[in-house]
């Protein structure tokens, strides 16, 4: 834009402030936005989380599982889970997996809604990849574990408790590995406090020699499993929980 000329000193500086100031709330706001947008995204997947967990209690509630079955909740690389039944076959076995949730939403609401009014024999647990991911300490990731187990002992004592350790995803997540291992050492040893719970270590068979996540056991630029994956879930889980709860099938 092209200032008249002759125009006089006082006048030239109040057009100049004029033209800063409709600027300004430009810049303003572009950083609002900037600084909204991951408050947004975390609102935008905690309102999936949710409408997955309450699609997956609608079905459950409508096709309740038998009571004395075993239960598995947790986050995706539980809901993908597809195998599951046959890879612990003779158990009766219900999925009720809920991608994108944190341990404290299973503490919360899956342990109850999900589990214990179904009266299982025994759940399967894995949660920790979206705790890590979202920061959260692995001391905070403790506290919510102790929560969920009370309200199953307290509802349920003759339950037993099964806790996956976390899968080392490969790209970012595995930037992690550190604060994996240190969630995954708190929940072993909170684990081994109570002879109805068992941890199960399938974080390192999906480790290889070269100390990163074995490529073929991940889709490609994904931090979800292959079939290749969960084959070695069910090496390292099958051998654990098989000889305990056969014996309780019908």
């Amino acid at each position: 834009m092209r200032t008249p000329k002759n125009l006089p000193l006082d006048l030239l500086k109040t057009t100049a402030a004029l033209l800063l100031a409709a600027a300004l709330p430009v810049t303003t706001v572009t950083a609002a936005d900037s600084l909204a947008a991951p408050e947004a995204n975390q609102k935008e997947n905690a309102s999936k989380t949710r409408l997955k967990y309450e699609a997956v209690l609608k079905a459950a509630q409508q096709t309740p599982p038998a009571p004395g079955s075993v239960i598995c909740i947790g986050s995706s690389h539980m809901e993908l889970w597809k195998t599951v039944a046959a890879d612990l076959a003779p158990l009766r076995v219900h999925n009720h997996g809920v991608g994108g949730s944190k341990m404290s939403q299973a503490a919360e609401l899956y342990i109850e809604n999900l589990a214990i009014q179904f009266k299982p024999r025994a759940v399967i647990l894995y949660e920790g990849s979206n705790d890590v991911a979202g920061d959260v300490a692995p001391e905070t990731v403790l506290e919510h574990f102790k929560t969920l187990h009370t309200r199953l002992h307290s509802a349920l004592p003759d339950a037993r408790l099964y806790v996956l350790s976390i899968v080392p995803s490969p790209g970012k997540r595995f930037e992690k590995i550190d604060v994996i291992r240190k969630t995954n050492g708190l929940l072993r040893k909170e684990c081994e406090s109570q002879p109805w719970m068992k941890f199960i270590n399938i974080t390192d068979p999906l480790i290889g020699a070269d100390g990163v996540p074995i490529h073929a056991c991940f889709i490609p630029g994904n931090i979800h499993m292959t079939p290749a994956g969960y084959e070695v879930w069910k090496t390292a889980i099958a051998p654990v929980i098989l000889p305990i709860e056969k014996p309780f099938e019908k």
